[in-house]
């Protein structure tokens, strides 16, 4: 490292000397300050925070030892060398106090100088490397340490207690911030990244839950006493945590995570949802814990993104179950949703939809994969009827994403409703209308595509077209088997592709089809069309370089 000298000599022609005859630079060794008297030097020390001061002791104003002891009671760490002359070893005793590196009788030539200067600074490089070793062997520990609690409370919550087995005696041996006392586990899932974390690469969303880590532990320790550890267990984030056995505040309380989610929000621009189990005895049930904080968050598919799910809440029905493919509130559903459709009644059909979805939304009994199976076969059955009564109008592989495609991934119980209306719309669209759309329709469509880009709403739209709110949305519904809201959201989405195509900047984009935030445009866009519009982007960039496009 280039090293940083003031030199503080009152006889002008020797300080001069010591700067000019020797070429400091080629040692890598920068001359910050000429003082000629102590005090002068003093303030060149504090602002310079050089490394090395070579000073005379017998100085106007603030002898050399004197201006030694002020510069370290200011806090500047730094090495000393002091030229002297014979009959200034009075001095001797003081500057070892003083922890002076070396000296240099006067007079001396410069390479007496150079050499003295070259050993304090080896010295100096030397304690720099051993201090960056030290460092890094603690980071090395710390990360080792680490590594080895997230590997044993994995461990934990994979496998029940083993016969033998003292977890005990493993948390005394890496430290581990947890008493053998009631346990909860919780447990973080990312619901959607705001524009800056979009299409982040493997390197950047290992940090992103690095430091989700981190704040969750800076958030949740205080609440739990310092009694927590977080981890992770493949790409889920988790932390377990000691409560008081009669519950307390962190046990069944969402204040904390309240707060986790708000810190979140602001710090990483993350929407999240989060879900704890029930107090259980002891480290021995982390499995149980666990296994209740995964069930828990099954709710965020009835409850929707964005939740807080305690498992202590869950309305747990399980008696007289039957299958999902055989309930009758659905099969009824079904049979209205395609009876709707096959007369033209659009609003009939969006209205069974939206009936069935809330219906599931109150049957907890059953379970994702049963429901995304059920939803699975009202889609298969409305492109049968499609394929039957509009043979060829309808491009299933629509727009780079297929509906089908789109089913394992629904994450919520809104995603299936959103896939199965945009189906119903797609039908409206290219079916062969006997009779006109209504004008009071056709006056909003028209309204719609001038004002798309503002901000328009359904309100301002039955204002213009001089009838009331309840009458326009209703009208629209039946006549376009949408709603005006979801309308002109897929209205807005499909002029952003257009934008986007163009290699349009995100946020660009999102003003120019009338979002006021970006965070609010991409997650319209990624539920309407199943991906983020970084994603639609690259998929889009990829398809014209394959010649697809």
């Amino acid at each position: 490292m280039t090293l940083k000298m003031v030199i503080a000599e009152d006889e002008q022609a020797f300080r001069d000397g010591i700067v000019s005859s020797i070429n400091w630079k080629l040692y890598d060794i920068e001359i910050v300050g000429e003082a000629e008297h102590g005090r002068q030097a003093l303030d060149m020390m504090l602002e310079s925070r050089a490394d090395l001061l070579l000073t005379d002791i017998r100085m106007p104003h603030l002898n050399g030892l004197d201006l030694i002891r002020a510069a370290k009671e200011a806090g500047i760490d730094f090495h000393s060398i002091l030229l002297t002359g014979y009959n200034e070893f009075d001095y001797a005793k003081e500057a070892i106090k003083l922890g002076v590196s070396d000296y240099l009788l006067k007079p001396c030539m410069p390479h007496d100088i150079l050499r003295v200067v070259i050993d304090v600074k080896k010295k100096i490089d030397a304690a720099e490397f051993e201090g960056r070793m030290l460092t890094e062997r603690d980071r090395t520990w710390n990360r080792s340490i680490q590594l080895l609690k997230n590997g044993i409370l994995s461990q934990w919550i994979q496998q029940p207690l083993m016969p033998l087995e003292e977890r005990t005696v493993a948390m005394r041996e890496v430290n581990l911030a947890l008493q053998p006392e009631p346990i909860v586990v919780g447990r973080i899932e990312i619901d959607a990244m705001e524009s800056g974390n979009r299409g982040m690469n493997n390197r950047d969303l290992e940090l992103m839950r690095y430091a989700i880590l981190n704040i969750t532990d800076e958030t949740l320790r205080p609440y739990y006493n310092g009694k927590l550890e977080v981890f992770r267990h493949g790409d889920e984030l988790l932390w377990m945590a000691n409560v008081s056995s009669n519950g307390g505040r962190a046990s069944d309380s969402c204040e904390p995570l309240q707060q986790l989610k708000r810190n979140l929000e602001s710090y990483l621009h993350l929407s999240v949802s989060f879900s704890l189990s029930s107090v259980q005895p002891s480290v021995n049930d982390a499995r149980t814990a666990y296994e209740e904080a995964c069930k828990a968050l099954e709710s965020r598919f009835y409850q929707g993104k964005g939740g807080i799910f305690l498992y202590s809440k869950l309305n747990m029905k399980h008696d007289g179950k039957t299958s999902i493919m055989d309930d009758p509130y659905l099969e009824r559903v079904e049979k209205e949703l395609l009876a709707h459709l096959q007369v033209g009644q659009y609003g009939g059909a969006v209205d069974a939809i939206e009936a069935g979805i809330s219906y599931l939304k109150q049957q907890t009994v059953y379970s994702r994969s049963e429901i995304i199976w059920r939803v699975s076969g009202i889609i298969m059955a409305l492109q049968r009827l499609a394929q039957e009564r509009f043979p060829g109008t309808i491009e299933w592989q629509n727009d780079l994403v297929n509906w089908i495609e789109r089913i394992p991934n629904m994450e919520t119980l809104d995603d299936c409703s959103v896939i199965l209306q945009m189906i119903v719309q797609s039908i409206v669209q290219t079916s062969p209308h006997q009779k006109q759309l209504h004008r009071t329709v056709q006056a909003t469509l028209e309204l719609i595509r001038a004002k798309y880009d503002t901000n328009l709403t359904l309100e301002l739209a039955a204002k213009e077209t001089f009838v009331s709110n309840s009458y326009l949305s209703s009208l629209f519904k039946q006549e376009l088997g949408v709603n005006f809201l979801d309308y002109l959201h897929q209205y807005r989405v499909e002029r952003a592709k257009e934008l986007l195509r163009e290699h349009f900047k995100i946020y660009a984009v999102a003003k120019l089809v009338g979002y006021g935030e970006e965070r609010h445009f991409s997650s319209t866009f990624k539920k309407w069309t199943g991906m983020t519009p970084s994603q639609f982007q690259k998929r889009y960039a990829q398809a014209v370089s394959e010649g697809s496009c």
